[in-house]
């Protein structure tokens, strides 16, 4: 791991995890990219690390009603066994949390993120993980 502390660009399409809270953060600026949906699914590829949100209808597979955003810049979800799933299987130290980087794929309309680049938070600074 280097010593090196990253600052996050606040227009960046963006989640975070939080094993101890069972949370995933989703940032104001995904969900502005993905037009504020009200229903969302989350995708897991746990064979290659790549997990993404996609805005979708209420009749579609694992379908969510995505919680009303309030003043915050993020909106947060409570899913205690998908957290620790992702943790488990990404071999996150469960004393930190993990913030990372997504990419719009507007055809599909989902953000989509690598976990092997997740940056770790130390105190409120972003490390990149070992």
């Amino acid at each position: 791991m280097t010593d090196e502390y990253y600052t996050w660009n606040p227009s960046a399409l963006g989640i975070s995890f939080m094993i101890s809270a069972g949370r995933i953060t989703i940032f104001r600026t995904t969900l502005a990219a993905l037009g504020y949906p009200e229903y969302y699914r989350f995708m897991f590829n746990s064979s290659d690390s790549r997990f993404a949100i996609q805005a979708c209808s209420i009749d579609d597979a694992g379908a969510k009603h995505m919680p009303r955003l309030k003043s915050s810049d993020h909106c947060s979800i409570k899913s205690m066994k998908l957290v620790r799933y992702i943790y488990r299987t990404c071999g996150w130290n469960t004393r930190l949390s993990y913030r990372i980087e997504g990419v719009a794929v507007p055809d599909k309309r989902l953000i989509a993120f690598d976990l092997t680049s997740a940056l770790e938070i130390h105190e409120g600074r972003l490390k990149e993980t070992e």
